[in-house]
């Protein structure tokens, strides 16, 4: 009888032995086995890259007390700053306000040449002249139907200024030479005329509603809502 018992001892120790051994041998093998992880792939956000027209020695237009790379610089361009910042799924940036695009594009041979071709380049300016139809803004395309976001900016200067009645809201032009060379090198763009500086109605709507505009202006490139 003890000899029995001695046996399922030894049998019931050498059982044991042999689950615990089995069971650490599917740990290790557990840990051992590479992991897959799923790694979200993020859509690189697009980038928009705001040019305030003239400056670096060139005025562009004269009139109401200022010109209009003064008025670019120190009136839009702050407000455009200030909206730009609130964008989330968007990259926006500015071209550097202390030189003109199209003196380092024609010139030196940088400006639009060294624009990354996936960019789109929004360019702003103000208009000039004289007679009846020397009021209200534009969009000047890159080609000869406009883009949703061209009908959006348009949308913006027809709600705070008025659209120039001579374009009804776009004109379609190949005989500007820095636009030129964006356009050869299939990059997007948009060239803003947000009404005349020489018009004291456009120049008063525009200083009344600058803030609107900027903000319209950057919901409407980005085709995002600020609140």
């Amino acid at each position: 009888m003890r000899k029995s018992r001695n046996v399922m001892v030894v049998c019931l120790t050498l059982l044991a032995v042999l689950v615990v051994g089995f069971t650490y041998k599917l740990s290790v093998s557990a840990a051992e086995k590479p992991t897959t992880q799923t790694v979200k792939s993020t859509k690189p956000m697009h980038h928009y890259l705001l040019v305030m027209g003239h400056g670096a020695g060139d005025p562009g237009a004269r009139g109401n007390g200022t010109t209009e790379a003064h008025f670019m610089r120190s009136k839009l361009l702050p407000e455009l700053r200030k909206y730009a910042k609130e964008v989330k799924h968007s990259k926006v940036t500015f071209y550097n306000p202390k030189h003109d695009i199209v003196r380092d594009t024609l010139v030196y041979h940088k400006g639009s040449y060294k624009i990354n071709k996936k960019t789109t380049v929004i360019m702003f300016h103000l208009d000039s002249g004289s007679g009846a139809y020397a009021h209200g803004g534009h969009v000047i395309i890159h080609r000869p139907t406009p883009t949703k976001r061209d009908r959006r900016l348009a949308q913006v200067i027809k709600k705070y200024v008025g659209l120039n009645p001579a374009y009804h809201g776009y004109s379609y032009r190949t005989n500007l030479r820095n636009c030129n060379v964006l356009r050869r090198r299939g990059i997007d763009y948009s060239l803003l005329e947000t009404g005349f500086i020489t018009n004291k109605h456009d120049f008063k709507k525009i200083n009344h509603n600058l803030d609107k505009i900027a903000k319209g202006y950057i919901e409407a490139i980005t085709d995002e809502k600020i609140e």
